[in-house]
C-alpha cells in the first residue's frame, strides 16, 4: 500500500512539473530568453520589460504611457551571456529610427525611435535584426490617461436650433468618433470634427430640462486598477431648452444634397401651419433681418394627410444646421423659422493609397493579394457609403471618416480579373475607379538558367568564370517561370536585358551585342497565370546565344571567353533590379609551341665515358615543347615543360679545340617565372644522342630561352 502512494505522489508531481514548464515556454520570448530587461524611456519615466509587462491575448507586451501621438522613445537592451550580437533597427511604418543602436559600455544597447501616430498604428511593435539574419520583434502597449469632457456655459438651447459645444480633451486623437445624428432623452446629437478640435452638436426637440450623456470609447486605451479599459467614463450633462421665438416648422429631412444640375429642386415635407399658404414661393435666408444671404426658395404645393405641406426646395447656397436657423420670408418679412443642412453632392476629388511600411501616395493602383489603406478626399464624405466592387473591406470602426475625408482598408483578391474597379456610393457609381496592374518588382534571377554544354546553372549561382573544357556548343538561355510567383509572393512579369561579348585571349572585346526585349511570364503555378499569355508579349522560349553573335561559339580560339550581363530593364523597375555577370572560358590543359635556346655552361655526361667534362660552350637547341596549363586557372602556365628536338653543341665556342656535335634530345625544362616573355632563363635536364660519336648522354644546365 506504501508503495502505490509514492507512486501516485511521483505522477502528481511530475505531472505538476510538465505543466508549470509548459506555460512557463509558452510565456517565453526571443526577449526574454536572449536579454536581461527591457527598457522603454519617455522623457524621465522608465518602462521595463520585467516589471511591466502585461499579457493580452495570450502573448507579453511591455505597455508604456504616452502624452504625444507622436512620442520619442529610447530603448534599452540590456545584455547577458546568450545575447545576440550586430543588433540593429529595422525601418517601419509605425515608426522613424532617430538613433541607431549602439553598445553601450558593454552592458546594453542604446537606440532613439519616433512613432509615426500611436493611436493609427494597429499593430505596434519595434523590429531588430541580428548578425546572423534573425528577425526579433518587441510587441509594445502603448496606452494613454485620455479624458474628455464637456462645458456648457450658461445660455439656453431652442427647439430646432443647434447649437455645437467643444470637447475638451487631452488625447482627442484617441477617442473613437462617430460623426452620425444619434437620438437622446428629447434632442438629437453628433460629433463633428473642425480641424484638431472636437465638437458636440446638440438639436433640441422638446422643451425644459434635458440631461446629454457623453461616453466615448477609446483607440487607445487608459489603465484602470492595472487593467486596460477601452471605455471612458460617461458623463452627465444638464441643457435647458426653450420653444422657438416664430413658428419653428420641421422637414421630413434633416439634410439635402445640392445637385448643381438639378434644375427642378428636390421634393420635401414640411410641417403643417394654418398661416403657411399654398402654391406660394418663400425665401429662405439666414437672417432675420431684411437683405440676408439667400440659400434657397420653397414653394408649397398641397397638403397631404399626414399633417404635412409637400413643398418644392430649390438650394442656392450651403448650409448647416449648426450655424442657425433658417427663416421662410414673404418679401422681407419673417414668418416661420426652419433648419436643414444643405451639403454639396458628394465627390471624390482624390484617391491616395498607404502601402505597408510606406508613406502615402497619390495614386488609384492596386495589386492582387495586397492589403491597403485608401484615403478618398472630396466633398460631403461623412454622408456616403462607399462600395468597392469584387474588393474586400476589411475596415475597422476606428477608421477616420468625416466631411472632406475618408478612410477605407481593403483587401484585393488575390484570383481577382478585372483590371478596373468601379466605387458606387450606395448604387450609385461615382465615375471614380481603381485599377488593377499586375505586380511589376523585380525577382533574383534564380528563374534564368544558363545551358553552355556543361551542367546547366542558374545565373544566381554563378560566383566565378566558368572553364569549358573543349569546344563551346551553343548557349542558351532558360527560363524557369515557376520559380517567379508562388501563393504568397508575386512578382508579375520579369523584363530582362542580356548583353553578350565576345572576348577573345588577349582580354580584347570582338563583339558586342544586347538583347533587349525578353520578357519572361510566371508558370502555370502563379495565382494570376491566367492573366499571362504569349499574347502578352511572354518570351518563355529559350535564347540561343548563336543567334545574335557572329563570331559563332564553336569557332572561338583557346582561352577566348563568353561574357553574359544579365540584369532587369530598370526603366520598369523605377531603377531597381538584378545584375548577374557570367563569364565561360574556352579552356585548354596542353599547349604545343617551338622554342629556339641557347644553353651555355652545360655539364654533359657521356655514357660509356669515365669522369666529367668541363662545362660547355655556348651552344643551340632547336625544341618541340609541351607546355602545361594548371587546372582551375584562368591560362597559368604550370613552370616545367617537356619536349624534344636538336642540340648543337658549342655552336658558338669559336675555340678550334672546342668539340662540337649535333645531338638528338630529350629535354625538361624549369622556368623561374611563371609568365609568358619573349626571353627567359630555363634550367634544362635530360638526355640525349650525339651523332658523330655515335654515344648517349645525359645533360643538365642553364639556357637562354626565345619562344617564336
Amino acid at each position: 500500500m506504501g508503495v502505490k502512494r509514492v507512486k501516485m505522489l511521483f505522477f502528481a508531481l511530475l505531472m505538476g512539473f510538465l505543466k508549470s514548464y509548459t506555460v512557463w515556454a509558452q510565456e517565453q520570448n526571443p526577449f526574454s530568453s536572449s536579454f536581461a530587461d527591457v527598457e522603454l524611456r519617455i522623457d524621465t519615466t522608465v518602462f521595463s520589460y520585467y516589471k511591466n509587462k502585461i499579457k493580452v491575448g495570450g502573448e507579453y507586451y511591455l505597455p508604456f504611457e504616452f502624452s504625444d501621438i507622436r512620442a520619442v522613445v529610447e530603448i534599452r537592451l540590456y545584455r547577458k551571456a546568450n545575447s545576440p550580437s550586430g543588433l540593429q533597427l529595422l525601418s517601419s511604418g509605425d515608426y522613424t529610427i532617430l538613433d541607431s543602436l549602439e553598445l553601450i559600455n558593454g552592458r546594453y544597447y542604446r537606440g532613439r525611435v519616433k512613432f509615426s501616430d500611436l493611436t493609427k498604428t494597429e499593430f505596434a511593435g519595434i523590429k531588430l535584426s541580428t548578425s546572423e539574419g534573425t528577425t526579433l520583434f518587441l510587441p509594445v502597449y502603448p496606452y494613454s490617461q485620455t479624458y474628455a469632457t464637456l462645458y456648457p456655459g450658461e445660455g439656453d438651447l431652442f427647439i430646432g436650433e443647434e447649437k455645437s459645444f467643444e470637447v475638451i480633451s487631452n488625447q482627442i486623437d484617441n477617442l473613437v468618433v462617430d460623426e452620425r445624428w444619434k437620438k437622446g432623452e428629447g434632442l438629437e446629437y453628433r460629433f463633428v470634427r473642425k480641424g484638431p478640435r472636437l465638437y458636440v452638436v446638440v438639436l433640441p426637440t422638446q422643451s425644459g430640462k434635458l440631461l446629454f450623456t457623453l461616453e466615448f470609447n477609446l483607440i487607445r486605451p487608459n489603465f484602470t486598477n492595472g487593467k486596460p479599459s477601452f471605455i471612458l467614463p460617461k458623463q452627465g450633462v444638464e441643457l435647458n431648452a426653450r420653444g422657438s421665438r416664430l413658428s419653428f416648422l420641421r422637414f421630413d429631412v434633416r439634410e439635402v444634397i445640392w445637385e448643381r444640375n438639378q434644375k427642378e429642386g428636390v421634393e420635401v415635407q414640411l410641417e403643417n401651419h394654418r398661416l403657411l399658404q399654398l402654391n406660394k414661393t418663400y425665401r429662405i435666408e439666414n437672417s432675420d433681418s431684411p437683405g440676408g444671404p439667400l440659400i434657397g426658395e420653397l414653394f408649397t404645393v398641397r397638403r397631404l394627410t399626414s399633417d404635412k405641406v409637400l413643398c418644392i426646395l430649390r438650394p442656392y447656397n450651403y448650409h448647416n444646421q449648426s450655424e442657425g436657423y433658417l427663416y421662410l420670408k414673404d418679401g422681407d418679412d419673417s414668418k416661420f423659422i426652419t433648419n436643414i443642412t444643405i451639403v454639396p453632392e458628394p465627390k471624390i476629388n482624390r484617391i491616395s493609397v498607404l502601402r505597408k511600411g510606406g508613406a502615402w501616395v497619390e495614386s488609384n493602383v492596386l495589386f492582387p493579394g495586397e492589403t491597403v489603406e485608401v484615403r478618398l478626399e472630396g466633398e460631403s464624405l461623412n454622408r456616403t457609403r462607399f462600395y468597392f466592387e469584387d474588393l474586400k473591406d476589411v475596415s475597422t470602426d476606428t477608421i477616420l471618416r468625416n466631411e472632406n475625408v475618408v478612410h477605407y482598408k481593403l483587401e484585393v483578391p488575390i484570383s481577382i480579373k478585372k483590371k478596373s474597379i468601379s466605387i458606387f456610393n450606395q448604387r450609385t457609381n461615382t465615375g471614380k475607379t481603381f485599377d488593377i496592374r499586375e505586380h511589376l518588382r523585380p525577382r533574383e534571377l534564380d528563374f534564368v538558367v544558363i545551358e553552355y554544354g556543361g551542367t546547366p546553372i542558374r545565373a544566381n549561382e554563378v560566383a566565378q568564370p566558368i572553364l569549358k573544357r573543349g569546344t563551346i556548343g551553343n548557349i542558351n538561355l532558360r527560363f524557369d517561370g515557376y520559380l517567379i510567383d508562388d501563393a504568397t509572393e508575386l512578382y508579375g512579369k520579369q523584363y530582362l536585358e542580356v548583353e553578350v561579348r565576345v572576348i577573345d585571349n588577349r582580354n580584347i572585346l570582338v563583339e558586342k551585342q544586347v538583347i533587349d526585349n525578353i520578357e519572361v511570364c510566371p508558370g502555370d503555378g502563379s495565382p494570376r497565370y491566367f492573366m499571362y499569355s504569349n499574347s502578352n508579349g511572354c518570351m518563355n522560349e529559350v535564347v540561343s546565344i548563336n543567334d545574335v553573335i557572329s563570331n559563332k561559339t564553336h569557332t572561338l580560339d583557346n582561352w577566348s571567353k563568353i561574357e553574359l550581363i544579365i540584369k532587369h530593364r530598370k526603366d520598369f523597375y523605377g531603377g531597381k533590379g538584378y545584375t548577374e555577370r557570367v563569364e565561360i572560358i574556352k579552356e585548354k590543359l596542353v599547349t604545343f609551341d617551338v622554342d629556339l635556346s641557347i644553353p651555355g655552361g652545360l655539364l654533359i655526361k657521356k655514357v660509356g665515358v669515365d669522369g666529367f667534362p668541363g662545362l660547355s660552350g655556348i651552344s643551340l637547341s632547336m625544341l618541340a615543347q609541351f607546355s602545361f596549363y594548371q587546372k582551375g586557372e584562368i591560362q597559368r602556365l604550370r613552370p616545367y615543360k617537356i619536349g624534344a628536338g636538336f642540340l648543337a653543341k658549342n655552336a658558338f665556342n669559336f675555340n678550334p679545340d672546342a668539340e662540337r656535335d649535333l645531338g638528338i634530345v630529350i629535354l625538361g625544362s624549369v622556368y623561374p617565372t611563371r609568365k609568358e616573355r619573349r626571353f627567359s632563363f630555363p634550367l634544362y635536364a635530360g638526355f640525349g644522342y650525339f651523332l658523330n660519336e655515335d654515344k648517349f648522354f645525359y645533360l643538365i644546365g642553364p639556357g637562354i630561352r626565345i619562344n617564336l
